[in-house]
């Protein structure tokens, strides 16, 4: 029996999607232009490289924290790294870590949308992105690197890295609400 209700479907607001393609965009500019510091990090110092790495999320971050809709830290992931992927050094495998990051914050922040999102849960959004982002690195490491002090110093950097994103995010979030762009 059915109660005559019919299900109502929220779409995604397309001003959500400009903003995210939009943002992916110049998360795309960021990436072509730390890639050659962070190339060169990542053989010579694990915990600088998860600390510069960080600003990768930025982004998506901001992305999913304005537009308060599920999945737009994922399509803006996935839109820097589609543009990307023929300057990343790793290829197509660049998408993997991209993706993993816009997931992750995704699924840690509240999933109704239009649900406003607290300080404290970005800030503990980036932590879990950041031990996320650590385990996905996990099998680059070369073996010179897999010892505990890099391993824990690497870790450290990266939610360091990823939490003082989250920090930009909430400060450049306010600062949009207090310009009337965002509510």
């Amino acid at each position: 029996m059915t109660d005559g209700r019919a299900k109502t479907v929220r779409r995604v607001p397309t001003s959500a999607l400009l903003v995210s393609a939009a943002l992916g965009a110049i998360q795309a500019l960021v990436f072509l232009a730390v890639v050659p510091v962070t190339g060169v990090l990542a053989a010579a110092s694990p915990p600088a490289y998860a600390l510069v790495a960080a600003v990768h999320t930025a982004l998506p971050f901001l992305a999913r924290v304005v537009t308060r809709t599920p999945g737009a830290a994922t399509l803006t992931a996935f839109v820097a790294g589609a543009l990307t992927v023929a300057v990343s050094p790793i290829g197509p495998l660049g998408l993997v870590p991209l993706l993993l990051g816009g997931l992750v914050l995704d699924l840690v922040l509240p999933l109704p949308r239009d649900a406003r999102v607290g300080a404290g849960r970005i800030l503990a959004a980036g932590a879990v992105a950041g031990i996320a982002l650590f385990l996905v690195a996990l099998p680059v490491f070369s073996p010179e690197h897999l010892v505990p002090a890099v391993l824990v110093a690497t870790l450290a950097a990266r939610v360091v890295g990823e939490v003082a994103v989250a920090g930009v995010v909430i400060a450049v979030r306010r600062l949009l609400a207090r310009a009337g762009v965002v509510r």
